[in-house]
């Protein structure tokens, strides 16, 4: 009988392509994983990896096989959720991976009601926004995710992935508080801002994304983008101090910042959404089924602190 742990070896060098990058995900060394894949080809009885130069690639039976392995594998995973489910126990890790503002004003509020009711829980939390944050909750390296997406760009859905809106919340203008639009008063137009320096999110982040596509759909230009980082407080400093104007939600609150002033884009509404990420049928983990039900519950109160936002998708 085929070993499950061997068949995972070869499900993940299908997904990453090398046996560098399978023992980085699954903490073994390369020889291991070769150890692992040639003992499968043992067990299996035909050829399921050859040499393609310096690497190791899939023969077509190991294609097959490794499609075959993610249906066993998956059957597993069910198994085990199910049984856990039964006893009702809440205990173990959940991995949950967010961007700061969702930390913040989401799971942050949840951690001590989290605590008290279930002390055998533990929380892996990172502050993280990348790219493929929803390939590794694909491939179990995490359970839980939040995410941002924003009206101009959402987020394909996947059919593995389970997503629910927890908040959406406005994007509005930061700027300096002696700029001459904010003396003006009243919303901005985004073609008045043509000329102006620019601080956004790191290249490939939604946030860049986000104003480049604005500016241009909106507004009429690009973008002169001066300042970038992933974190607002260095955002509100290049907006206070360094003259910049920067795409901000409302939870962001800005305003609270000195030397700062929030104004509404004119003749339109951006939108940021919140987005809760899970497998398909991890909530079965009463674990994860308890960290999802207290992270609404964070929400619910949240929206019910600030009108302005919506509760769900607007």
């Amino acid at each position: 009988m085929m070993d499950l742990g061997r068949l995972r070896v070869l499900r993940e060098l299908k997904l990453r392509g090398t046996v560098a990058a399978v023992a980085d995900a699954l903490g073994y060394s390369p020889s291991a994983v070769s150890q692992q894949l040639a003992q499968l080809q043992r067990e299996v009885g035909v050829a399921v990896v050859e040499r393609a130069g310096r690497r190791l690639r899939l023969t077509p039976a190991g294609e097959v096989l490794a499609e075959h392995a993610e249906l066993l594998l998956a059957g597993a995973r069910r198994a085990e959720e199910a049984a856990v489910a039964a006893s009702g126990r809440v205990a173990g890790v959940v991995r949950l991976v967010g961007f700061q503002t969702a930390l913040l004003h989401i799971l942050a509020p949840a951690l001590p009601r989290l605590a008290e009711m279930y002390p055998d829980l533990v929380l892996d939390v990172v502050d993280e926004e990348f790219v493929r944050v929803l390939r590794a909750l694909v491939l179990q390296e995490i359970d839980v995710v939040l995410t941002d997406e924003y009206s101009h760009l959402p987020r394909p859905r996947q059919a593995e992935l389970v997503s629910e809106v927890l908040v959406t919340e406005r994007m509005r203008i930061a700027l300096p508080q002696e700029h001459p639009l904010v003396r003006a008063g009243g919303p901005v137009t985004l073609a008045d801002l043509a000329g102006q320096a620019w601080a956004i999110g790191h290249v490939g982040t939604n946030h860049a994304d986000l104003l480049e596509r604005t500016c241009v759909e909106l507004g009429g230009f690009r973008p002169d983008v001066r300042y970038r980082s992933n974190d607002l407080l260095v955002m509100f400093a290049m907006v206070a101090r360094g003259g910049a104007a920067c795409l901000v939600p409302d939870l962001a609150l800005a305003e609270r910042e000195e030397g700062i002033a929030v104004r509404d884009i004119a003749g339109t509404r951006v939108d940021r959404r919140m987005v809760l990420w899970t497998r398909g049928g991890a909530g079965v983990r009463p674990s994860v089924r308890a960290v999802l039900a207290e992270l609404r519950r964070s929400a619910d109160a949240l929206v019910a602190q600030r009108p302005s936002l919506t509760r769900g998708e607007r």
